[in-house]
Parts: structure tokens; sequence; C-alpha cells
């Protein structure tokens, strides 16, 4: 049985070496965890609890089990996080990595420190010069490590973007962690403590950290000036619409200025076919002067302006190309989700659509717009006539016929429905393409 104060330090040295870095972790994923704070409070208690036993073990067994309880910890604390945490896999996974990363080179410093104030003890596994260098290390890294995860990166993961990005950029910090691993486990001439205590190294690894962080710095300014050009886009995406609305508005306005402006010379002309007893050209001229009267479509699809705008931007598109549109909304004026949105999800959704149905063959062309705000939700459902195949990707995706990669279009409704804790879906069955959306009012 090993003496109280080595099974205290043991601990100790486990619990900095765990939780500062867990709640770094977690952090940027606070508002997208699977569980109730409960419940992950439970599960980090027990994994708590392990790490301490495996701290333990490595402590009294062989140095050479060492890398073998190193991978164990990191096997059971990723298993915890993907668990945990309700996110892109790519964005769970280049978290993970990258946390892992400076927990090593926090550890490395502070033995390295702990070689040099306090050489005696340095030899010895997990002694309490080791947790107070430790400490020192993490305090030193604390503020920036904080500020960088809150103003930079967790703002990144919020956004819901494609994800595509994500399946790759997590090779950053994977690589990084590789050249770590393997330069204190799989070196064979000397041991990962007599690597440790060697301040080259801790230099080494220094440089190695500040070129990876500065990596991930640039990585994630990038992703967050991606989710501004896709606002602005939205933002553009919603004045041209607003704009369209207004010379269509402008338009009917003209129409029936002029249509009012001649209608006392055609009353005078019937009134002359009246008195002049003409009734067959009377009723000529009636017939043609009803085909000139301005177009008396519906002005009006539903309450919301925003959506409004869109709905009749497009029926005239349609209308020109044939296409049957087939509207039945009920969207009311004050909602709580942005006119932004809402223009952005029907725009792109309806675009892709008539856009669809231009190049199909048949004459039995259709778009089906179907929207409700009731219950708390918005749900928008737009069908199209189509007999092409799509392609997915294995996430969901819908990978783009118009350029390579994924559609920006569905890509940019699919990142508005996340944002109000909503989903959406795309399929193909029976000659149509059915795409669907669900929102909610009040999540924001």
């Amino acid at each position: 049985m090993p003496p109280i104060y080595r099974i205290a330090e043991i601990i100790i040295y486990s619990l900095l070496n765990f939780l500062p870095f867990l709640a770094l972790a977690l952090y940027p994923f606070r508002r997208s965890l699977r569980f109730s704070k409960k419940t992950t409070g439970l599960f980090i208690f027990v994994l708590t609890i392990i790490q301490i036993l495996l701290g333990t073990w490595a402590a009294f067994s062989s140095k050479n089990n060492a890398g073998t309880i190193s991978a164990v910890s990191t096997i059971l604390y990723a298993a915890f996080y993907f668990l945990t945490v309700k996110k892109h896999f790519g964005k769970t996974l280049f978290t993970l990595l990258m946390i892992s990363n400076i927990a090593n080179f926090a550890v490395i410093s502070a033995k390295t420190a702990e070689g040099l104030l306090f050489p005696s003890l340095a030899t010895q596994s997990y002694r309490w010069s080791f947790s107070l260098m430790l400490f020192i290390a993490e305090a030193i890294l604390a503020i920036p490590l904080f500020l960088y995860m809150k103003k930079v990166y967790t703002p990144a993961v919020e956004k819901e973007p494609s994800g595509f990005e994500w399946r790759y950029l997590w090779l950053i910090p994977a690589t990084f962690y590789v050249m770590w691993y393997y330069s204190f486990y799989g070196n064979t001439r000397q041991t990962s403590l007599e690597i440790a205590l060697n301040p080259k190294n801790t230099v080494y690894l220094f440089t190695v950290n500040v070129g990876a962080i500065l990596i991930y710095y640039v990585v994630t300014r990038l992703i967050l000036e991606q989710n501004k050009t896709l606002e602005l886009t939205e933002r553009n995406h919603r004045l041209t619409m607003q704009a369209l609305q207004y010379e269509n508005l402008q338009g009917k306005i003209t129409e029936a200025r002029r249509a009012k402006h001649d209608v006392r010379h055609h009353i005078a002309l019937m009134q002359k076919y009246l008195n002049d007893k003409d009734y067959d050209s009377l009723k000529k001229y009636l017939d043609g002067y009803g085909m000139s009267l301005p177009d008396d479509s519906i002005l009006r699809f539903c309450e919301n302006t925003a959506a409004n705008a869109v709905l009749l931007y497009f029926a005239q598109q349609a209308k020109d190309n044939k296409i049957d549109y087939i509207v039945k909304t009920d969207i009311p004026e004050n909602i709580d989700i942005p006119e932004t949105d809402i223009s952005v999800m029907l725009g792109n959704l309806i675009k892709n659509a008539v856009e669809a149905c231009k190049k199909e063959k048949s004459d039995d062309k259709k778009v089906v717009i179907r929207a409700n705000a009731d219950g708390g939700s918005l749900c928008i459902t737009v069908d199209n006539t189509y007999t092409g195949t799509p392609k997915f990707t294995n996430d969901g995706n819908l990978v783009s016929t118009k350029h390579a990669g994924l559609g920006l279009g569905t890509s940019s409704v699919k990142s508005i429905a996340a944002r109000h804790s909503g989903l959406c879906r795309f399929e193909v069955k029976d000659g149509m393409f059915y795409a669907s959306v669900l929102c909610q009012m009040n999540s924001r």
C-alpha cells in the first residue's frame, strides 16, 4: 500500500491534468451538450475517478506501460467527448486534438521546469513539485487560451455552415498530435522522462505549439470570415427580394394609374356606341377593354412582407416558364424569426425548385409551396417536379449540380435551420424533389 501522501500527490496531479483542459474543451459546446447538466456532471465525475486510477497505475507500474496508459486515457477521454457533445464530428475532433496538444505542452513544460528547480524530485512520478509546476504553467496559459476560445474559436464552431470544411480541418491538430506522440513514445534511445527533462526538447515543442496555435487561429478566423460572407449574402438576398417586390408594385401602380387616366376616354366611346345602338361594336370593344386591363393576379400570398416578396417574385418566373405555381402559406407579419432568414430560406428553396423545373422536358411541371407558422415553429415545404438523381454527401449535404462542392443555397438553408434549433431534409421520390424545413420560433 503506497503512502497516503503519494496517493494525494497523484490525485492532485490527475485533477490538474484533466479537469482544466476538459472544461476548456467543453466550453465552445456548452450550448450543444447531448445530455442535461446533471447527467454530464455525473459522467465527468466518473471519468475523473477513472483518470485518477489510471494515474495511480502509471505511477506504480513499469515505465514501459506509460505509452499504453496514455493511449487508454486518451481513448476514454475521446469516447466521453464524442458522446457528450452534439456537434459535427470534425468540430469535436478538431477541438479535442487541439486541447490535447496544448495539454501535452503544459505537462512537458511543467516537467522541464521541475527538472530545473527540483532535480531530485523530477525523476519521481507525480510529486507535489510536478503539480506545482503544472499549476503555474496552466495559470500562464489560462488567460490567452480562454480569450481565444471565447472570442474566436467558440463563435466559429457555434456557427452552422455546411460542415464540409470541418471534415478535413481536424487533420491539422492531428498532425501535431502524431508529432508529439512519436517524439515521446517512439524514441527508443531515450525514455519519455529523459526527453521531458531536456530543456532543448521543451523549446522545440514550444516552437511547434506556437506554430500550431497560429494555424488554429488563422483557420478559425477564416471560418468566421466565411460566416460573415454568408450573412452578407443573406442580407443581399433579402434586399434583392425587397427591390423586386418594390419594382413589381411600382409596375402595377403605374398600370392602375394609366387605366384610371384612360377610363374617361373609354366611357366616352362606350357612350357613343350606346347612343348609336351599335351593340355589337360595344360588345367587341368591352371584350378588348377587359383584355387590356392590368394583371389582377394575387398581390399577397401571406401577411409576412419578406415571405410575400419572395413568393410574388418567383410566381412571375414560374408563369413565364409555364410552371404550375401552387402556394398555400400562412406566415403572419410578426414572427420570431428574422425576415432575413425567412427570405433567404424561401428564396433559395424556391429558386432551386424553379430552376430544376426549367430543365425538365415534361409539360407537366409544378412547384408546390406550403408554409405554416403554428405551435412555436415555422414549417416550410417546397416540392417540385424532378426526374434527375441528386448526389448527397455521407453526412446528408446536397452536392451542387452547378459547381464542384456543396450546394450553396441548400447549405445556407441548413445553416439557418440549425441556427433556429431546427432541421431540414431533402429527398427525391416518385418524380418529385421534396425539400422541408422546420425552425423553432423562440430559439434565438
